[in-house]
């Protein structure tokens, strides 16, 4: 339901969803899949939150998102971030609060 809830706004939110371990790759690959009724009225994903779960990894993957100007990560186990988060991503926001980080990319 959030992956078609984020194919109509541009907003997928994952937060509170018991998620653990990696950030799935269905999210990252959100841009490519279908899901919308059709394909071309799919709006891309704009803002992510996967705050409030357990997971301890993002994968470089999230690169691939690139038209995501908001990313929520706040209170999960992170340990790091890719520096693709950085690199890849049109950030105006992020969140990364109540996490286990010790640096951030350069």
């Amino acid at each position: 339901r959030a992956l078609q809830r984020c194919a109509e706004s541009g907003v997928l939110n994952l937060s509170e969803q018991h998620l653990s371990g990696e950030l799935p790759a269905s999210v990252c690959g959100f841009q490519e899949a279908s899901h919308a009724e059709n394909w071309w009225e799919q709006c891309p994903v704009l803002k992510l939150d996967v705050s409030h779960n357990a997971l301890e990894r993002i994968p470089p993957e999230i690169g691939r998102l690139v038209e995501c100007a908001s990313f929520i990560a706040r209170e999960n186990a992170l340990q790091e971030v890719p520096p693709e988060v950085f690199a890849e991503l049109p950030l105006k926001q992020l969140n990364l609060r109540h996490n286990r980080l010790e640096a951030l990319p350069c």
